[in-house]
């Protein structure tokens, strides 16, 4: 018998009360159940990890799904080789050791949207750590943190206490504009690792102070009395 660590998705459904455990040599199967499992925590609060301690081979294939207390089941989760873990899993895992304090089921269901957009037409819960480089994972990473915090903290009201981004340490007071400047500073710091964002520039019309421009307002001449180049605004006086 081998022991193996399994990384997997936690339910977002109540009243789970039972893992079950499956192992193959294959990835396409047969599989057969090793280990059921009672232990798997409560609703809001379910295991993301167990080390079986009766797998036949470290290297085979495993698969799992859940049980509730009236005996229903839950879908297969994909096949995992043994010592690997899915993307998903490794985004939850980086973005609760930056904020702990997170519902994980939030964290899940941002990790699943972040991943589905990166890699578009394939089951964000299949996507393995290796298809992604360092760089693109603190990009995901930090979008789930910023998306998360958004779900949870700004819509019920909340503040956003401090955490770490990267190598960035940010810290938000009970104002309401501080979360929103530190939510900011992470989604741009997503975006610049992952390549994905857009940059606009804004274009202003040829100001005429005296009014005489084809297709001008007609307005009656006045002064222009200043240009603010960084918001691209003219200011400019009527007579």
């Amino acid at each position: 018998m081998a022991s193996v660590r399994l990384d997997f998705t936690p339910p977002t459904i109540q009243n789970v009360v039972k893992l079950h455990i499956e192992e193959s040599v294959s990835k396409d199967g047969p599989f057969g159940e090793i280990e059921t499992v009672t232990q798997v925590g409560t609703y809001g609060n379910y295991i993301s990890n167990y080390t079986t301690k009766v797998a036949n081979d470290p290297l085979d294939w495993f698969r799992i799904r859940w049980e509730t207390s009236d005996g229903v089941f839950t879908p297969y989760s994909g096949p995992l080789q043994g010592g690997t873990k899915t993307l998903v899993q490794e985004i939850v895992d980086r973005t609760l050791l930056r904020n702990p304090s997170l519902n994980e089921i939030i964290v899940t269901q941002e990790a699943q949207a972040v991943v589905a957009e990166q890699f578009p037409g394939e089951d964000p819960n299949e996507v393995m750590v290796e298809d992604s480089n360092y760089v693109q994972i603190r990009g995901m990473t930090n979008m789930t943190l910023a998306r998360s915090l958004i779900a949870t903290t700004l819509a019920s009201g909340g503040s956003v206490s401090k955490f770490t981004a990267g190598l960035v340490s940010l810290q938000a007071g009970t104002t309401a504009a501080d979360p929103t400047k530190a939510i900011e500073a992470l989604i741009k710091a997503a975006n610049d690792d992952l390549g994905t964002g857009a940059s606009y520039v804004l274009l202003m019309s040829t100001v005429d102070p005296d009014g005489k421009s084809a297709g001008y307002c007609g307005c009656a001449p006045g002064s222009l009395h200043g240009v603010d180049l960084t918001r691209t605004v003219a200011m400019y006086d009527y007579a």
